[in-house]
């Protein structure tokens, strides 16, 4: 989820302010709403990211100069980052998201604040082309970006005229959304879905709703009606926001499915910064306080088990929060400047950025996180890819057979996030591409060799005769044993050459099979013709052998059968 730190915390305090002063006269929900509170436990934190003494420390101080990356090993089995910058304009960028290989971001480069989008596959920088004139705060999700943006005059200080504007990669079109609406937040995107906070029933501070709009229906639904909401965020079928209906500012999560609301979080603190994915919930609370709303630490809510657990115990969480899987990624300040943390969940294992600069804003996806950071003097995007240890090399192809020319698209499996990638194709041809393309001229059959590697390390993966590019086949067999006497079971073995994919085999007795080296037995006396073709993607070849097969019978005139003889 994008976090948008200075617009929600500007928009937190003023409805904070306004709604204690109108609070008796707050419009009620009209959605379904659990009249309990969920049972929170908070367990005991005992280390982990709670505990400094537990500190992951990764990185020494990096080199500016893009691709020039020093890393450091922490302690056995934990967490490190590797770090790269993404963008290296001297001019201002912001707001990073990130989906897969896909980097979105708000670059000042062109004066106002544009989309921008790096394609970390192709290493193909592109300005998302949304006709307005200035665009901010992109989300994304798959080949679709979601940002604000307006056309004309604009209002920096209540956000009039601010829209929704989407933009799909993959068929280069762009949608806007909402038309002079009073968008509040910055937009979360999952699926087809589009969330964010406006303003448009009054026009006023104190009427922010949430609201969905879905871009495969086109249909544009509302979903609060306490007009106190704010930092929506959206993960499968629930969103998740913040509420200051009761006076103070709560979490609440609404399932699309079932239309029910839920209030995640009932105390008088104030939260920031709500984040989804699958069933838990993380945001940044200020509940451990002493009055002066300068302690802020994680908490995070399990849907599933209905349990509330304290992430940290430092109270030194900034503005900043996501969660991807198991990893909870924030901004926080306990070494004097704003760092980067990751928590793993599964693990309990933690790291962070070390750069003596701020850095903030992250949002993660997978083992990639990005975030703005101010080390070069001016805010630029980096990127920090987590490992534990080197990768290990992996890959499909398809197809990995077929007449020439033949053209093969070779898919990087391999896990343990590679930052680099060598192919050898086996015909003197390499790539250094993660997802090559590769045609093959000349009909063999080819070893292919992958080689990926990171900052632990390197691994390589050879699939020997994996690629088969073939000519049309030429046929040929040989049996054994040619003649004898009924019943008769003959082996008969494929000889054919150009790589045939499929036999068919005719035995000259009215029966047939499709195996490559069959067996058959013949129990009639006669000559037999045998017929064989095969084929593969360039074509096909018979071949017939005429009275191949001999049959001959156990009893002739004047003779005696073995199994006639007389005990």
């Amino acid at each position: 989820m994008k976090m948008k730190e200075k617009e929600c915390s500007i928009a937190l305090a003023l409805t904070f302010i306004i709604l204690f002063l109108i609070f008796v006269s707050s419009t009620a929900s009209a959605l379904q709403t659990e009249t309990d509170p969920p049972n929170f436990t908070v367990p005991e934190i005992t280390g982990g990211a709670g505990d400094s003494s537990d500190d992951k420390v990764v990185l020494n101080e990096l080199s500016t100069e893009e691709n020039n990356v020093t890393t450091e090993s922490i302690q056995a089995a934990a967490l490190k980052i590797t770090e790269k910058r993404i963008i290296t304009s001297a001019a201002e960028q912001y707001s990073p998201a990130i989906y897969g290989n896909k980097i979105a971001w708000e670059d000042t480069r062109n004066g106002e604040a544009n989309a921008y989008m790096y394609n970390l596959s192709t290493k193909k920088e592109t300005q998302i082309p949304i006709d307005a004139e200035r665009t901010w705060y992109p989300a994304i999700y798959g080949d679709k970006i979601a940002c604000m943006g307006y056309r004309g005059e604009y209002n920096y200080e209540n956000y009039e005229d601010c829209d929704i504007y989407t933009y799909d990669i993959s068929t280069n079109k762009e949608k806007r959304i909402i038309d002079d609406s009073l968008v509040y937040s910055a937009p979360a995107i999952y699926g087809d879905r589009i969330v964010w906070a406006d303003y448009r029933r009054d026009g006023l501070f104190e009427m922010n709703d949430i609201y969905m709009y879905n871009l495969s229906t086109s249909k544009e639904t509302r979903i609060t009606n306490s007009g106190s909401t704010n930092c929506p965020d959206i993960y499968g079928n629930k969103i998740v926001w913040l509420d200051c209906r009761n006076g103070y500012s709560d979490v609440y999560m609404y399932d699309i499915s079932t239309k029910k609301e839920t209030q995640i979080t009932n105390n008088e603190s104030s939260k920031r910064f709500p984040a989804i994915y699958g069933d838990r919930i993380v945001w940044v609370d200020s509940r451990n306080d002493d009055g002066n709303y300068d302690i802020f630490d994680i908490y995070m809510y399990n849907l599933s088990t209905r349990r509330e657990t304290q992430i940290t115990t430092t109270g030194s969480v900034g503005e900043g929060l996501d969660i991807y899987g198991d990893r909870i990624v924030w901004t926080d300040s306990r070494n004097g400047n704003w760092d980067i943390y990751v928590y793993d969940l599964a693990t309990g294992q933690e790291c962070h950025t070390t750069d003596k600069s701020d850095q903030y804003e992250p949002e993660i996806y997978g083992d990639r996180i990005v975030w703005t950071d101010m080390r070069n003097g001016n805010a630029d995007i980096y990127m920090g890819i987590l490992s534990k240890s080197s990768p290990v090399a992996a890959f499909s192809a398809a197809p990995t057979t077929g007449k020439a020319p033949l053209k093969v698209k070779f898919t990087d499996t391999s896990t343990g996030s590679p930052t680099s990638w060598k192919w050898d194709f086996g015909d003197g041809s390499k790539s250094y591409l993660q997802n090559p393309t590769h045609k093959y001229s000349k009909a063999g059959t080819y070893t292919v060799n992958l080689t990926v590697k990171n900052a632990a390390g390197s691994n390589t993966v050879t699939k020997t005769d994996y690629i088969v590019v073939v000519s049309k086949p030429t046929a040929a067999f040989s049996a054994e044993p040619t003649e004898g006497k009924a019943p008769l079971t003959v082996a008969f073995t494929d000889q054919s050459l150009g790589n045939p994919t499929k036999w068919k085999w005719s035995f000259g007795d009215g029966t047939i099979s499709r195996e490559q080296n069959p067996e058959h037995q013949y129990s009639q006396e006669g000559k037999y013709k045998i017929i064989l073709t095969v084929s593969n993607a360039a074509g096909s070849s018979t071949v017939t052998k005429t009275n191949y097969i001999k049959v001959t019978t156990n009893t002739r005139p004047g003779i005696y059968s073995e199994s006639k003889i007389n005990p």
